[in-house]
């Protein structure tokens, strides 16, 4: 009987593991959990947007849980979820080294792929702190019964990567709708190893940052002014591997 017990209790508790561990949302990662960012003057945003894979709502607890940055780097940073845009002196107390946590509500819907904003702004045009492998690291936590923990790194590197350094052809990947008012859909399935999406203004300017880790993505355009623009997908040394212009209605 007691060996019985033994095993309904074994049982028991790697199912209840595995219930813990279950995976409830997930965001663009890599295998090492980094994302190579450009990090040229001016401003811009890298998305790494939260996609909630059940058919229920999740509250996900967010906090910064590490971060190297130099004080004018920190001063023009903020993060948004879905509710808010917070700027780091909301989220991080840099004399404890502690996050300040928030719980927004990620919806459900019923595809079970409900994608909703998370992203880290900077604004680098009077920065004087020179360097690379700035990081911020973020912890995110389901606050419900899966109780699934991830966390991620975005790494700032202070590169050129404007320099057409292109390597495939921008026949390989299908761009759409061109021009764009709202959103742009971009396939690139022939591609490897694409991390990110940049997009660029016609001077050269970094306007958004897209961590991706699929054979496609769609971008919001909203918060751009209509213009002529430049996609560039880089790779996960940060290179950039494909260039190709398009038209912001």
């Amino acid at each position: 009987m007691k060996k019985i017990l033994f095993l309904l209790f074994g049982a028991a508790s790697l199912f209840s593991s595995f219930m813990l561990e279950a995976q409830t949302f997930s965001i663009p990662s890599d295998p090492s959990d980094t994302v190579n960012t450009p990090a040229l003057g001016g401003a811009y945003t890298v998305y790494s947007n939260i996609k909630n894979i059940t058919g229920s709502n999740l509250q996900i607890k967010w906090k910064v849980l590490a971060t190297n940055m130099p004080a004018d780097w920190l001063s023009s940073l903020q993060i948004c979820d879905r509710d808010n845009c917070r700027p780091i002196s909301l989220l991080w107390n840099s004399a404890t080294s502690t996050g300040i946590p928030y719980t927004p509500t990620y919806h459900a819907n019923s595809t079970h792929d409900s994608v909703e904003l998370f992203s880290v702004g900077l604004d680098l045009t009077s920065v004087t702190s020179t360097g690379t492998h700035y990081f911020i690291t973020i912890n995110m936590v389901d606050q419900g019964t899966g109780n699934y923990t991830k966390n991620f790194t975005i790494f700032f590197n202070r590169q050129n990567v404007g320099v057409n350094n292109t390597v495939a052809p921008a026949s390989d990947i299908l761009m759409y709708p061109n021009p764009a008012k709202e959103e742009l859909n971009v396939v690139y399935e022939g591609v490897p190893d694409i991390k990110n999406i940049a997009i660029y203004n016609i001077i050269g300017k970094v306007m958004a940052v897209y961590h991706v880790n699929e054979s496609s993505a769609n971008l919001n355009l909203e918060s751009m002014p209509s213009g002529i623009y430049f996609v560039r997908l880089l790779n996960s040394t940060g290179n950039v591997v494909v260039t190709k212009k398009f038209t912001k209605q």
